[in-house]
């Protein structure tokens, strides 16, 4: 599998590879909040919230999950750091599980939101089994001589937990009519107003990459406070966006650069 432009290019195998685990928790954020808008956010059902109690603990479940993901995402970040440049926030667009499946990572369609038990398990599956064939390579020393860091060990030790963390969407759904419970299912605008927020939703998410991709890039400039701040400014800016997406019943692109 070929590294993805702009994340860690190395030719250490296993720097190889966590750098396109790094698209992959990258991906993982945005799939998660698209499941949490999907079912509504954390609007009320009059707005175009979640339609039971279920669904409404479901959709949060999933914007923890993906707040969870940015803790992940960091970490792995800040362990790779110290040991290859990173470029651009890549993100990945498919994962191959053990058996040898594609599971596509862009963002959800409405046929598989419809099915989202199942894709979640699936990709969280295929994630922690990537994680998992990296242990024992983490804990050898590198080809310089010099062993993995303890915090590419822990790194490494957390990404076998995904499929552990998203076992609560089944805790909440495993009874529900998931197909009746989305709420957001568009991706197109239908008026101008919604092309508007859609143009709005992809650039907040572009200038949270870019925010991010700054302060990881060098957190220790004299501007990497202020990336950092920007970034946490944006996140609050996306919620609100989110929030009125999911009203017209929209879900936001996250369009890549």
């Amino acid at each position: 599998m070929s590294l993805p432009p702009g994340t860690i290019a190395v030719a250490n195998p296993v720097l190889h590879e966590l750098g396109f685990l790094l698209t992959v928790e990258h991906a993982l954020i945005v799939e998660y909040l698209s499941v949490s808008c999907a079912l509504g956010y954390d609007l009320d059902a009059r707005d175009g919230g979640p339609a039971t109690e279920p669904s409404r603990a479901a959709a949060a479940a999933a914007k923890n999950l993906a707040d969870g993901q940015m803790l992940r995402f960091g970490q792995l970040a800040r362990a790779l750091s110290g040991l290859a440049p990173t470029g651009a926030f890549d993100r990945a667009r498919e994962i191959v599980d053990a058996a040898g499946t594609t599971i596509s990572l862009d963002p959800p369609t409405r046929e598989q939101l419809e099915h989202l038990l199942d894709r979640e398990e699936s990709i969280a599956a295929a994630v922690d089994a990537r994680y998992a064939r990296l242990g024992p390579a983490v804990a050898v020393d590198s080809p310089g001589g010099d062993a993995f860091s303890s915090d590419v060990r822990a790194a490494v030790a957390d990404g076998v937990t995904h499929a552990s963390a998203v076992s609560v969407l089944r805790d909440n759904l495993a009874d529900q009519p998931v197909a009746d419970l989305l709420r957001a299912t568009r991706r197109s605008a239908g008026t101008n107003a919604e092309r508007v927020l859609l143009r709005i939703s992809d650039g907040t998410y572009l200038q949270l990459l870019n925010a991010l991709d700054n302060f990881y890039a060098d957190r220790s400039s004299d501007l990497g406070g202020t990336f950092r701040m920007m970034a946490l400014a944006e996140m609050d800016v996306m919620d609100d966006v989110n929030r009125a997406l999911v009203h017209a019943g929209l879900l936001p692109p996250f369009k890549l650069p």
